[in-house]
Formats: C-alpha cells, sequence, structure tokens
C-alpha cells in the first residue's frame, strides 16, 4: 500500500463511518424510547442480545460467501440490511409512540428490526477486512487493515454529537438519517467501490474455517478476550464513576461520555497515525497493545480520581487500536488468498461473541464490589500477554 492509500480503501472508509455512527446513535436513544414505551431494562438488553446472538453465526457465513460472490456484493447487501433495520427500529419507535402499534407488539418488532442487522447486515465488516487482504501484501496488511477498521471508531466518536443535533428535530430522526445515509454509501460501494471479482471460481463452495483450526485460533482467543474486557468496561464504566467518586447520575454520564471520548481518540490515534506511520508488523502490535491495555485496567483498580480513571480509558483505546488490527492481520496472513472471507467472518463472529459474554460476566461482579469487573479484565489481560509471548504461532508472525 503506497503513502497515497487505494481508492477502494478510501470509499470503504467514508462508507464504513455511517455503522460507527449509527452503533453510537442508536445505543443513547433506544434505551430511553424503549422506557418510555414501557419497556424494561432487561428488555432492552434482550433486544440487542438476540442479535448478538445470532450475529455469531450468520458473519462466518457471509465471510465465506464473500469468497465466492465478491467483497463488493457482500459490503452492499450488508450496508443495506443495516440501513434497513435502522429504519425499521425508527419506525417501531414512532408508531409504538403515537399509539398506532399494540403494545404488546412493539418489543418482539423491536427485537425483529434489530436481527435485521445481524441477519443481512453482518456481513459488512468480513468483506470489507477480506477487500484489503486482497490488495495488500504481507508487509501492508497491518495498516490497510487499521485503516479501514477504523473508519467505525471515527463514525462512533462523532456520532453522539450528530445524534444531539438531529434528536432535537425528533427522537427518531438520528435512525432515519441513519438509513438514508446507509442506502447512500451502498449506492457509492455498488457505483465506485472497484473490484475484478470473485476469488473463488463460479460454483466452487467457499472454503470452511473452523473455530478449532490451529492456523488462526490463537487470534481468535487474543480477540475473544479483547473484546470482552472492553465490552464489560463501557458497560460498567458510567456506574464505577458513579460509586467511586460519589456522583449524580447526570454527573457520572458527563463524565463517562469523557471517558469514552479518550477511548475512541486514542484508539483513532493508534490506527491512524501510529500504525500508518511506523509500520508495526502484527507481532509488534500485540506485543505493544496488550501491555496498554493492562496498564488501563491496573490504573482502573487501584487508582484514584477522575485524570487517572479517564487516562486508563485512553491506554484502553490505545491498547485496542494496536491489538485489534494486529490480531485481524495476523489472521488475515495465517490463511490463503481464498479463505481470506472466511477467517474474516470468524473473527466477526468472535467480536460479537466477547461483547456479549464480557458484559454477562462483568455485571455479575459489578455486584460484589464496583472494582471486581476491572480486577477479572487485569487477570484476563494478564494471561493474554503471557500467550501473546508464549505461543509458538505468534512468536513467529512477522518473521
Amino acid at each position: 500500500m503506497t503513502a497515497r492509500r487505494p481508492r477502494g480503501f478510501r470509499i470503504l472508509f467514508v462508507c464504513l463511518v455511517c455503522i460507527g455512527l449509527g452503533q453510537s446513535m442508536l445505543f443513547a436513544i433506544l434505551p430511553p424510547a424503549a422506557r418510555e414505551l414501557g419497556i424494561s431494562p432487561v428488555q432492552i438488553s434482550i433486544i440487542f442480545a438476540t442479535s448478538a446472538t445470532f450475529w455469531i453465526f450468520v458473519s462466518p457465513w457471509w465471510g465465506r460467501q464473500s469468497d465466492v460472490w465478491g467483497r463488493r456484493p457482500v459490503v452492499l447487501i450488508g450496508l443495506l440490511g443495516f440501513g434497513l433495520s435502522m429504519g425499521l427500529l425508527g419506525a417501531t419507535i414512532a408508531l409504538g409512540g403515537a399509539g398506532l402499534l399494540p403494545p404488546p407488539l412493539v418489543w418482539p418488532l423491536l427485537i425483529a428490526s434489530r436481527c435485521v442487522f445481524a441477519l443481512v447486515g453482518s456481513g459488512t465488516g468480513p468483506a470489507s477486512q477480506a477487500y484489503v487482504a486482497d490488495r495488500t501484501s504481507a508487509s501492508e496488511r497491518a495498516r490497510g487493515v487499521a485503516f479501514v477498521s477504523a473508519a467505525v471508531g471515527f463514525g462512533e466518536t462523532v456520532g453522539p454529537a450528530v445524534g444531539a443535533v438531529l434528536a432535537t428535530l425528533a427522537l427518531t430522526a438520528p435512525l432515519f438519517f441513519t438509513a438514508g445515509l446507509s442506502a447512500l454509501s451502498a449506492a457509492v460501494i455498488w457505483r465506485w467501490l472497484p473490484e475484478e471479482g470473485p476469488v473463488r471460481k463460479h460454483g466452487e463452495a467457499p472454503r470452511h474455517i473452523r473455530w478449532t483450526d490451529r492456523r488462526v485460533t490463537p487470534f481468535l482467543l487474543v480477540t475473544a478476550a479483547l473484546q470482552a474486557v472492553r465490552a464489560t468496561t463501557v458497560i460498567t464504566f458510567a456506574l464505577f464513576l458513579q460509586d467511586v467518586l460519589g456522583l449524580t447520575a447526570t454527573e457520572a454520564a458527563q463524565r463517562a461520555g469523557l471517558g469514552f471520548v479518550a477511548l475512541a481518540a486514542a484508539g483513532l490515534v493508534s490506527q491512524l497515525v501510529l500504525i500508518q506511520r511506523l509500520q508495526p508488523t502484527p507481532r509488534q502490535m500485540l506485543r505493544a497493545g496488550t501491555p496498554l491495555m493492562l496498564v488501563a485496567f491496573g490504573l482502573l483498580c487501584f487508582a484514584d480520581g477522575l485524570p487517572a480513571f479517564l487516562l486508563a480509558l485512553a491506554a484502553l483505546g490505545a491498547g485496542v487500536g494496536l491489538v485489534r488490527p494486529g490480531s485481524a492481520a495476523g489472521a488475515s496472513l495465517a490463511v490463503d488468498a481464498d479463505e481470506q472471507g472466511a477467517v474474516a467472518g470468524l473473527l466477526g463472529g468472535l467480536t460479537v461473541l466477547g461483547n456479549v459474554l464480557g458484559p454477562v460476566l462483568g455485571t455479575a461482579l459489578y455486584e460484589l464490589d464496583p472494582h471486581a469487573p476491572y480486577l477479572l479484565n487485569a487477570a484476563i489481560m494478564v494471561a493474554t500477554l503471557a500467550f501473546v509471548f508464549a505461543s509458538p504461532r505468534l512468536r513467529r508472525l512477522g518473521t
């Protein structure tokens, strides 16, 4: 990949921003909107958990299909699925609030609307990563993966501000805006994303990579650990600040927002500045990022005061920004050219699995002690760090 990134990468970056944008706005809008419709917090969590469960199994399938159909069609279908899901969520909330839907139907329709994203939209990420793998050499892989994966993080960073402006028009306005933006992004992908065609011959069945494939298992384990500790932190951080610092709910939300900005901004710096300029190998990224994440949880466990906690989230963001593309690039380099979609789909499924299991265990531990989830996360990162240095495959990575 030259200093000037390929046009396809730039197109993917711009179009994938809408997913991060929409996701961050949805997480801010859906809980209060659902509560107004009489839906409990537990029911709200089930909306996301049900979709995530489908995602775990469907994402690998879409990744394999991108090896057969081509990357561009799967990216396009995924964007349309995401837009449809957001539009259906917005319509359900609007109709339910207006009394045009029977109350017993609102919650099931919200679940079904969100599941559209899992069933149809889960192909965008794997196909995008495989697109990058098709067009980069081994030495360029990590930079390419980091650049494109930063798109969602960028969307998540600017999403809250955009959502706040749009919400002044109507609570559901950000959701409908995202639906329209996704359709526009799909049109751009179809018209301008360059692609020569699928990597497998017409009629040839896609490769099926199992979770236990020794070539990729180390990267899957690192990815699962990464996502579990990150998700646990995001879910519990506002409560942690409120309980440890003695804040009101509003004060805790405001200060947690600062922490999430630090988390996202540090991740963007890692992916768009450090990796692009220093060009580390995947092994170097794993060995540098994992200690940063361990430092983050050490600060959350033993430091005191808001500045230290914000520094912890910045260290976590920087670490995630190195480990996530390093692991993805390493898994990509471990398999053949016609297996890129399959391995990207596996990584996508593991990402969501970590997002489901981590918060469940973390919130249960939080009931015992506010520091308990971060002690567990620190222990997980100690084990991950030891694994990164001890695993024979990870030691050979990049040599």
